[in-house]
């Protein structure tokens, strides 16, 4: 039995084919992990004037946040108008290219208002640091782009 082909089936065949083609990339991209930058990135979007608040009175500071990065470690300099006993708040890593990496840690700085953070076990590349603190009652935010190399 010879089995011949036509405009019809060769038509056919390529609509099955494409088909196939699309349920293939449909399972595919369903199954890809899609993560924003938190869990709770929609309520965070509407408490967002608080920060641009923070970020407003951080630039009011007669003397800003120095962050330096060092072949080893972080350092963030705390403007010297605060008493490094009055200086608390939370330091957020964020790693955009995986979100398992983020981590955060407490302001501790030492008696010239200052706080090392040693980079040896941070993955190397791009970080984004976020600095969310208080001092004298009044909260300050500040952001910055480090590479870890």
């Amino acid at each position: 039995m010879k089995l011949k082909l036509n405009w019809g089936s060769g038509i056919a065949a390529v609509y099955i084919l494409f088909l196939i083609g699309m349920l293939i990339m449909v399972t595919i991209f369903m199954n890809q992990d899609v993560c924003l930058e938190s869990k709770d990135y929609y309520t965070k979007g509407i408490k967002y004037q608080d920060e641009i608040d923070k970020m407003k009175r951080t630039k009011e500071l007669p003397e800003q946040l120095d962050i330096k990065v060092g072949q080893s470690s972080i350092v963030l300099n705390f403007p010297k108008i605060f008493k490094s006993t009055e200086l608390n708040g939370k330091i957020y890593f964020y790693r955009p290219s995986d979100v398992s990496r983020d981590f955060t840690i407490n302001v501790e700085t030492d008696s010239s208002s200052a706080q090392s953070i040693p980079t040896n076990n941070f993955l190397k590349g791009f970080w984004r640091l976020k600095i969310d603190w208080t001092g004298k009652g009044n909260s300050y935010l500040n952001e910055k782009i480090v590479m870890v190399n």
